[in-house]
């Protein structure tokens, strides 16, 4: 099976059934996106070759995103599951980010501010999965009015999802001794820096 088609040359794919639409149809954004979200979880996944940073679970979260996409990409999702052409996505999965999600907090500094997206390698690409979700969710979000029978089981499974995946970049760069840099407002910040000043200077 050759890689190129050429079908996609004047613009158009083929949802999973054959039916052919535009590529920026809402729902090739949509599945787009999460294949994106994959991609990135796989470079976290890249920086934690040794499994230091407790980043191993996140290959069943690969999993979810390939079920959720062949759900959005599917031309009759309901027809290709009851003919067993399209895997069922576990509702129980959205219970298990949010335990992971509850573990994973109660071994972490409380958040008293808002925190600039950085640290360690992985910390900060997990930081950007995790705004990569978001705009997922959004474009997942845009198929609600007209099929939300596509994505009643998507939604809450992705809002949960970055959820986790700001916790992990938290705990990642926890584990490699990474300080978290607080965003602080301008007054603040001023403040802050005076009271440094006035400390290095006294005596």
């Amino acid at each position: 099976m050759k890689i190129y088609t050429k079908t996609g040359d004047e613009g158009r794919t083929k949802l999973y059934g054959g039916v052919p639409v535009f590529k920026d149809d809402p729902r090739v954004a949509a599945y787009g996106t999460l294949d994106e979200l994959n991609a990135t979880l796989g470079l976290a996944l890249a920086l934690d070759p040794e499994g230091e940073l407790g980043l191993e679970r996140l290959r069943g979260v690969q999993e979810d995103l390939f079920v959720l996409g062949s759900r959005l990409a599917a031309a009759d999702p309901e027809r290709m599951e009851r003919k067993g052409a399209l895997p069922q996505f576990d509702r129980n999965r959205v219970g298990e980010l949010e335990a992971w999600i509850d573990e994973l907090d109660a071994e972490l500094p409380p958040l008293d501010s808002f925190i600039l997206p950085g640290g360690g390698p992985a910390g900060a690409q997990l930081h950007v999965a995790r705004t990569i979700c978001r705009r997922a969710e959004r474009k997942v979000t845009s198929l609600l009015r007209e099929r939300p029978e596509l994505v009643e089981v998507a939604l809450p499974y992705m809002n949960r999802l970055s959820d986790l995946l700001f916790t992990l970049a938290r705990a990642a760069n926890a584990e490699e001794g990474r300080p978290e840099d607080r965003w602080l407002p301008m007054r603040q910040r001023e403040s802050a820096a005076a009271g440094a000043l006035d400390s290095n200077t006294d005596g």
